[in-house]
């Protein structure tokens, strides 16, 4: 037992275990890396054999039927046919065979006599050898007629299987004469040349229920051993482990399957992995003894300074670092003793820069967090009157992408040196990449206001980096302190002020508990939002459009709403916004998009034949699934392209045209009614336009609501009308609110119309109660 208590020992039996460990953990690794390759090198083989046959096979069938349709339409062959030289017909039909070296040539007359067969062979010398084949001048053996064309590319005639091709000989107009054909010999060759080309075993073979007929088989002769095998694989579908095979059926030939195959033997195709690893386990035994050596002679070595550096390492460990550490060693352990020496006047110094590190910020040397948490919570105990206002520096990202980060550090850094100079009383910390906190012990609501005032000129001033002239701006979030709050409490709610002044673009909002109430629901609101459309809590309003030329309601468009359990019917300016920034978007329109479709059927089942439009936004056009989901649920729901129009906003053009263009085009394409929404707000240019695949134009309605009030309004609408007919497209008008402006668009022939003067959007019941009683049905 004391021998095992010795330390090198131990060493020593820990290294033989690991070693035993890791050899047996490669050994494992190994195998199964082998077992993989193995499997994947068979699934490999079994692939490129299957492409190298659908490649031959496919070329020769394509060769064939073009060659075929050539010939056809040799009008000198076509003289010859009906002239009726059946010497000289056939010398022709030679002529053709020879181009592509066909081993069959045939030609069928109207009637359905065989007037031309010529088979190839080649002689003991090598010499091609043509003659007439066995069913010359007999009546053709298939049907004629349309059937003729989509005859089995494969013949058998005389025992021997060509691969062939028709191609019907016309005169006059289109009526047919004749078929002319020509085949290749499906043949030992054909399957040496696979073998080639694959490295396996390849042929065909003709089967009935219980026989089989080799046609064809690389190599001098197919083992009895192995056409008991194929036999069994084709015919009765059973597989065997010992070999690797591929097959495939080809077709019907005179009542019997042809089918290709190639195989070969396991053991032979995976000998050279197997070598492999069979060397990979001779290197893993070879490495145990070795490694036992080298164990025990490390064990040996470490174990003999080991006491000496225990003994002086409990020394330092008391707090002792001014000792030197020394052994009686190796070069190395004498240099561990060294570097032991070294690191206790390391420690300290490390010591003081961990903690300035934990509390400081590295770039600015501010305080931060940490630091801010350890100032403020004596003064928060204390109760005294104090205030926290965080600020975020505008525009840094902009700096950083176009100047460089550098540049960037440059202006944090002067930042930093402008806010500690604001006022000594107040202390400075850098909390994130562009976000700062002043934090005032004694500051009340009162006197904050000068504060922020010399903050503004202090921080507004400007700033010149080497040749580029910068003017730093600000937004700043405040809250005071309040009874049993914490730190980390006065920072969110600083950073609620600071969101809200962002958003209502102000220099600094003072934080307010209305402010944080809104925020809480928002927040609320973006948690139940994926519940909502899982939850199918959505409703869709349809506000009719009307057909101005017909004065018939043809069109609606979707609008969508959530019907809150709690909080009843949120419009969409609400929760959209939040759908766009917490990547919803895509889930909510087709949410928008299946709902519609189950609307059209509806109303079809009620005699209501409706045009639904849906809007769609900027996310949805940069998911590239979306389109093709689009156009598969259109198809799976039994709906036509005609009935669906997307709505999409100019601005969702412009923030990406290269990708919208290509979106937009696959879905014209495949017949959907594309819209521009709120035409005349964005940014869209008139050659942008031009190039966009859509249909109609949707003019806005801040152009309309007033337009016979205003004849600058006028000039818009109407100049849009021209351009938009000109381009060939339709234009809807929105924002219709009184009978006068829908006569005059319609004088002025635009296609359709909506606003409240027709209707407000309604719910499904309600819009279908109103469209009854309407005089536009």
């Amino acid at each position: 037992m004391l021998f095992f208590n010795r330390l090198q020992t131990r060493i020593f039996a820990f290294f033989v275990l690991l070693i035993i460990t890791v050899l047996s953990l490669s050994f494992w690794l190994t195998y199964q890396a082998n077992q993989r390759l193995e499997q994947q090198y068979v699934a490999n083989q079994l692939e490129v054999a299957s492409l190298v046959f659908e490649s031959q096979y496919d070329n020769r069938n394509y060769y064939l039927a073009a060659f075929a349709a050539t010939a056809a339409k040799d009008f000198g062959l076509k003289d010859i046919f009906i002239d009726g030289d059946n010497r000289s017909f056939l010398v022709a039909l030679n002529n053709h065979r020879s181009r592509i070296n066909a081993s069959l040539a045939m030609a069928v007359s109207a009637e359905g006599n065989v007037i031309g067969q010529l088979v190839a062979s080649q002689g003991e010398l090598g010499r091609e050898a043509v003659v007439l084949g066995s069913e010359q001048n007999e009546v053709f053996r298939y049907k004629l007629g349309s059937e003729f064309e989509t005859l089995s590319p494969f013949y058998l005639l005389d025992n021997k299987l060509y691969q062939i091709k028709f191609s019907p000989l016309t005169s006059g107009g289109n009526s047919v004469i004749g078929w002319v054909g020509f085949g290749f010999l499906i043949d030992d060759t054909l399957a040496n040349s696979l073998q080639k080309l694959t490295g396996l075993n390849s042929g065909f073979m003709l089967t009935t229920e219980n026989n089989v007929i080799a046609v064809g088989h690389s190599g001098l002769s197919l083992p009895d051993d192995e056409t008991s095998l194929l036999s069994r694989y084709i015919i009765e579908e059973k597989t065997n482990h010992d070999y690797i095979l591929w097959k495939q059926f080809l077709g019907e030939v005179d009542g019997q399957s042809l089918h290709a195959y190639m195989y070969k033997s396991r053991s032979d195709l995976l000998a050279s992995i197997e070598s492999q690893w069979l060397q990979q386990v001779a290197v893993l035994v070879m490495m145990l003894p070795v490694s036992l050596l080298l164990a025990f002679w490390i064990s040996g070595s470490i174990t003999r300074p080991i006491t000496q550096l225990i003994a002086q390492a409990r020394f330092i460990a008391q707090g002792n670092y001014d000792s030197s550490v020394s052994v009686d060693s190796s070069i190395e352990l004498q240099q561990l003793a060294t570097e032991f020496t070294s690191m206790q006047q390391a420690i300290l110094q490390r010591e003081k820069a961990i903690a300035h590190q934990a509390y400081h910020d590295p770039l600015t040397n501010l305080g931060n967090r940490n630091e801010l948490q350890r100032t403020i919570e004596p003064w928060l105990v204390a109760g005294s009157t104090m205030g926290l206002c965080l600020i975020n520096i505008r525009r840094m990202t902009e700096i950083n992408v176009t100047l460089g980060h550098a540049v960037g550090d440059e202006v944090i850094k002067e930042v930093a040196k402008r806010l500690c100079e604001v006022n000594p009383d107040a202390l400075a910390y850098r909390l994130s990449g562009d976000e700062f906190v002043l934090a005032f012990k004694h500051c009340e609501h009162q006197s904050f206001d000068v504060l922020l005032k010399k903050l503004q000129n202090q921080i507004g001033q400007d700033y010149r980096y080497q040749d580029v002239m910068l003017h730093l701006q600000f937004t700043a979030g405040v809250s005071f302190y309040q009874p049993n709050v914490d730190i980390v409490t006065l920072l969110r709610q600083a950073d609620t002020a600071l969101q809200h002044a962002k958003i209502n673009k102000r220099d600094y909002q003072i934080y307010d508990a209305n402010i944080d109430k809104n925020s809480i629901e928002r927040f609320q609101l973006i948690n139940e939002l994926k519940v909502a459309i899982e939850q199918n809590q959505l409703v869709l309003y349809y506000q009719p459009k009307l057909n101005l030329a017909k004065q018939k309601i043809t069109h609606v468009e979707a609008l969508v709403r959530w019907n809150h359990p709690a909080r009843g019917i949120i419009p969409p300016d609400t929760f959209i916004p939040i759908a766009e920034k917490t990547m919803q978007m895509d889930a909510l329109t087709r949410w928008v998009i299946t709902e519609a479709m189950d609307q059209y059927h509806r109303w079809q089942l009620l005699g209501i034949n409706m045009c639904i439009a849906v809007n769609i936004s900027a996310e949805n056009l940069k998911d590239e699934q979306f389109c093709h989901w689009v156009i598969n649920a259109l198809a799976e729901h039994n709906v036509p392209v005609a009935a669906m129009t997307l709505e999409i906003t100019e601005d969702a053009v412009v923030s990406d045209p290269e990708l919208a263009v290509k979106q937009l085009t696959l879905l014209r394409k495949n017949g959907l009614t594309l819209s521009i929404d709120d035409y005349g707000t964005g940014y869209s240019s008139l050659a942008q336009l031009k190039q966009l695949p859509v249909d109609e134009l949707k003019i806005d309605k801040s152009f309309v609501q007033k337009l016979l009030e205003n004849e600058a309004d006028q000039i818009i609408v109407q100049s849009t009308l021209q351009l938009a007919h000109n381009l060939g497209l339709k234009v809807v008008a929105e924002g219709i609110e009184d009978k006068a402006t829908l006569e005059w668009l319609t004088k002025l022939n635009c296609e359709m119309g909506q606003g409240f003067y027709l209707s407000r959007p309604l719910p499904e019941q309600q819009f279908n109660d109103w469209l009854g009683q309407s005089d536009y049905l």
